[in-house]
């Protein structure tokens, strides 16, 4: 696509300006050869139109620090090679960890019962917190922190048997409550 240069200028006041019109055309102007350049770093059509259009976006929200037409192409060349060397870096972290991972992770059953334990571990966390306040506090030094109940005194600065009393009306209201996410995990898919 032949523009005369005037008309390069014009676009470009208006890109600066946040006008439509000047993202348009430099879009239209640039956009197929950046992806052909991040697709020669990533090897992946979509992915590379992805990053062309991130990196697009950032560089829209910057404009008014780009000097020239010719600087923005330039800047854009710099985004997205920068953007696809990122790409690059967290898919090959994403490969080392999933070679990393037990296989047995990826099947079905698994995956329930990750989701369960999820499940499980977020209820009673929501249990703890509806605790009253101070057996909620002794709960989580006891339980999340993993303090010991002569240092939860301590730190709370209360007596040891109160550390104690609140544990044990913790413990009793959790069990209620486990009993009760637990029938409702094992009753609710059979209804």
């Amino acid at each position: 696509m032949r523009v005369h240069k005037d008309d390069i200028t014009q676009y470009w006041q208006w890109f600066q300006q946040g006008h439509q019109e000047g993202l348009s055309f430099f879009l239209d102007k640039y956009y197929p050869s950046l992806c052909y350049f991040a697709n020669r770093f990533v090897k992946d059509r979509e992915a590379a139109e992805d990053i062309v259009s991130e990196s697009l976006v950032n560089i829209w929200k910057k404009k008014e620090a780009i000097a020239s037409s010719l600087a923005f192409k330039n800047y854009c060349y710099t985004a997205v090679r920068h953007a696809c060397l990122r790409w690059l870096e967290n898919q090959q972290r994403l490969q080392q960890h999933i070679q990393n991972l037990p296989s047995e992770l990826y099947t079905e059953e698994t995956a329930l019962q990750n989701i369960i334990r999820t499940e499980t571990i977020e209820e009673l966390h929501a249990a703890i917190q509806s605790l009253p306040p101070k057996s909620s506090k002794v709960f989580t030094k006891l339980y999340v922190e993993g303090k010991s109940v002569a240092e939860t005194a301590k730190e709370l600065q209360v007596t040891i048997s109160t550390v104690k009393s609140h544990k044990k009306t913790g413990l009793a209201f959790l069990r209620g409550m486990l009993t009760r996410v637990l029938l409702s995990i094992v009753v609710v898919p059979f209804l």
